[in-house]
């Protein structure tokens, strides 16, 4: 499994300490929470890879704790000890990648942070190569800017070299024969020629 950051939120002492020694023995950066309050402002100090959010707490429930970070983009894995399909159901909607009961296996819930670890890099090199090849809005400024500068000359050069294009000012060249009303002199009837014998 790649070294990520774990954020763990649970209001039980003893399972964040299971989990933290468990995830800081494979190499992870682990931070831990023992309230959504507490665990949503670790979030926006240390931007975690993962969080393992806990749904049953006092105070915020996990619920509400997801919102937030969700709203965030954060990638969260939720746990409860419960297996309500409800509530289940209602933490996919709100965007949780996941949801585990209590006691989970440790191998399924490694699998699945190394699965949400995975997606939250490619999200954010996504993100990241989005925001490379998008243009500023300065740069596409000015390129709409020399476009219509270019049309524009584009025109006027058509204009010069080609004259008028509008149709109305067309007129229609019909070649005529160059008759300049000059009849060629008739040849002379020979019954009118006086006869020179």
């Amino acid at each position: 499994m790649a070294k990520c950051s774990i954020l763990l939120i649970d209001d039980d002492p003893s399972i964040l300490s299971a989990l933290g020694k468990y995830f800081e023995r494979l190499g992870h950066v682990v931070h831990t929470a023992q309230s959504g309050e507490e665990g949503i402002a670790l979030h926006e100090r240390n931007r975690p890879d993962v969080t393992i959010l806990d749904f049953y707490m006092p105070g915020m429930s996990g619920l509400e704790v997801l919102e937030v970070l969700r709203s965030r983009n954060a990638m969260v894995v939720m746990l409860t000890g419960r297996g309500e399909i409800d509530i289940a159901v209602k933490a996919m909607q709100l965007g949780a990648e996941n949801f585990l009961t209590k006691p989970v296996d440790m191998n399924h819930l490694t699998a699945t942070i190394e699965k949400a670890a995975e997606k939250a890099t490619l999200k954010q090199e996504n993100v990241e190569l989005k925001r490379r090849l998008r243009p500023s809005m300065k740069r596409q400024a000015i390129r709409v800017a020399l476009f219509a500068l270019l049309v524009l000359a584009a025109a006027l050069v058509g204009k010069m070299i080609g004259g008028t294009t509008d149709t109305a000012d067309r007129r229609a060249v019909i070649p005529v024969p160059l008759d300049t009303g000059r009849t060629s002199p008739a040849a002379p009837d020979s019954s009118t020629m006086p006869n020179r014998e």
